[in-house]
């Protein structure tokens, strides 16, 4: 009996056996557990790295794993060839794991567009699209727009690579000037020192005491402001002292009138009464007008 059980025992630890060596066998990830449960297998992903893609393909079905073909331009890959994967090869993953296999669409070519006097933005879609790099060199014009292209490397209709110098020569529009001092300048003269700077020119008169009548004080803003051209300025020209009233001089002596009018700055004008003088009748302007000084005043002076 006792040889029984113990033939019993050995049999017993030789199906164990038996069975293990049958589990860590399927079981790629030596998990004896995981392959119970049904987990998948882990696996890793092999190198693709300069393949064709059919063979690419194949070596990652025959891993177990399910290719997912992606195409991109390349520098310098033939067309059909993997330039890259993901996930990297020696990547442990589990079983039936998705593998991106990025293959060459070949060298990409494209034809330089004709770009001077056209946007940036317009000519360089085509390059953008297929990701051929370009440098862009900005310098200020008088003539061209802000983002125009003056000048292009290589000409139109050359087709390039990712490996050709491409470079677009792009406006960044006229360049900022400062105002001109035109202080003392007559209207027209400050105009035309503005205009020369590629300002645009507005004329408001004011009141001076200082000033002559027609002579430019300055401008807005004022002379050393840095504008962007065709910027408005407004030139300042003095319209002379500011206006007075005329005085209420009706009824009084010819003699007082004359020296009040001088006095606020107006220039008599009298007419009528006698040689020795009289007394104002009428005003002309009237009473209470506002005159600019040096403006004239007609009084008529009746007898006393």
């Amino acid at each position: 009996m006792r040889w029984a059980r113990g033939a019993a025992v050995v049999a017993v630890a030789l199906l164990a056996a038996l069975f293990g060596a049958w589990l860590l066998g399927w079981s790629s990830n030596l998990d004896p557990v995981g392959a119970v449960r049904g987990e998948p297998a882990i696996v890793e992903v092999p190198d693709l790295s300069g393949l064709a893609r059919p063979r690419a393909v194949a070596d990652v079905g025959s891993a177990g794993l399910v290719p997912v073909v992606e195409t991109r331009f390349s520098l310098t890959a033939p067309r059909g060839a993997v330039v890259g994967q993901e996930p990297a090869a020696g990547r442990r993953v589990a079983e039936g794991s998705d593998v991106v296999v990025v293959v060459s669409r070949g060298v990409t070519r494209v034809e330089m567009p004709e770009a001077v006097g056209r946007p940036l933005a317009e000519v360089a879609a085509p390059l953008d699209e297929v990701g051929v790099d370009y440098e862009v060199v900005e310098l200020p014009s008088e003539t061209v727009p802000d983002g125009v292209v003056i000048d292009q490397t290589p000409e139109p209709g050359r087709r390039v690579t990712a490996a050709d110098t491409i470079e677009f020569v792009v406006s960044t529009g006229p360049e900022p000037r400062d105002v001109p001092d035109t202080a003392g300048l007559s209207p027209d003269g400050a105009a035309f020192a503005l205009g020369g700077r590629g300002f645009v020119v507005a004329v408001e008169e004011r009141d001076s005491p200082s000033a002559p009548a027609g002579v430019v004080m300055g401008t807005e803003p004022g002379a050393g402001t840095v504008l962007p051209r065709d910027s408005t300025v407004n030139v300042i020209v003095s319209a002379g002292p500011p206006p007075v009233a005329v005085p209420d001089l009706l009824g009084k002596p010819q003699e007082e009138a004359l020296a009040r009018l001088e006095e606020v700055g107006l220039v008599p004008n009298v007419r009528g009464g006698p040689p020795s003088g009289g007394t104002v009748v009428t005003l002309d302007p009237p009473a209470a007008t506002l005159v600019r000084p040096g403006g004239i005043v007609t009084v008529e002076v009746a007898g006393a």
